[in-house]
């Protein structure tokens, strides 16, 4: 849970204003992307990292309730926002497609009824079952660039997979990137759409058995150090015939051609 202090630092003023920080002590590694987003609602201050997947939840007044009440609720499953509702992609959605060789008409892709400058990313589980979406913003250097909504409380935080049969898998950071290794080389893919790898798709890659395994996350700073993090993970946690791979290429999956990502993968 996110300090409540570090969020009434970090308070905006204005109802709905969000503004997005370093998080300071993120258990993720040492955030300078400024990956911390606070918003004000009239509920409250809610906060989420997305280098950590923590929220946390303050208010001005110290006898409102505290996030265990505001996120836990009942015992039954709960939506933790609404879900968007889904159109076709729009032109700004086709160009970013395009710009990273995705199809426009490729199903895991929809665009935002009522905001053309949006678009929605799939997200399914292991076993190919829709989990939630990962929300694009299209507009250049919105805060933040990307919201994810999940269906159930259970599945907050998890990773986005493109798997079939294949015994080679592909750790990537972002969705594009592990849609374009899966589409382009037929390996299984798992985008963690964050840095670090949670113990639940550790476990998940476990029960899956992968031959060979390759971390691919972005070639910055957050990223190589995700991919050493993981690389240690992964080597303790599974079986000493599995092979483990570390790719230090200076580009991301979803900026190679399909060439470019067979000659490197297969």
């Amino acid at each position: 849970m996110i300090d409540r202090k570090l969020i009434l630092a970090n308070a905006p003023s204005n109802m709905n204003e969000q503004i997005h920080v370093n998080h300071k002590g993120c258990t993720a590694g040492i955030d300078t992307k400024k990956r911390l987003y606070v918003k004000r609602t009239y509920k409250g201050l809610v906060a989420y990292c997305q280098h950590c997947s923590q929220s946390g939840f303050a208010s001005d007044d110290d006898n409102t309730e505290r996030l265990s009440s505001w996120i836990q609720g009942k015992q039954s499953p709960l939506v933790l926002n609404v879900m968007p509702k889904l159109t076709k992609v729009p032109m700004d959605g086709s160009i970013w497609l395009h710009k990273n060789y995705c199809n426009v008409d490729d199903h895991h892709f929809n665009g935002i009824v009522d905001d053309p400058k949006k678009m929605a990313l799939t997200l399914h589980n292991p076993s190919y079952d829709v989990i939630g979406y990962q929300v694009r913003n299209l507009v250049p250097d919105a805060v933040p660039k990307y919201l994810t909504y999940y269906n159930f409380l259970g599945n907050r935080g998890e990773s986005s997979w493109f798997h079939l049969e294949s015994k080679t898998l592909v750790i990537c950071e972002d969705y594009l990137s592990a849609h374009r290794v899966f589409r382009d080389t037929g390996h299984s893919s798992v985008a963690l759409l964050r840095t670090t790898i949670s113990d639940r798709t550790l476990t998940q890659i476990a029960e899956l058995e992968f031959k060979t395994i390759f971390i691919w996350l972005d070639p910055d700073e957050a990223g190589i150090s995700g991919a050493t993090k993981a690389y240690k993970k992964l080597n303790h946690y599974l079986p000493q015939e599995t092979t483990i791979a570390f790719l230090g290429i200076n580009k991301e999956p979803k900026e190679c051609t399909k060439s470019e990502l067979c000659s490197i993968l297969i």
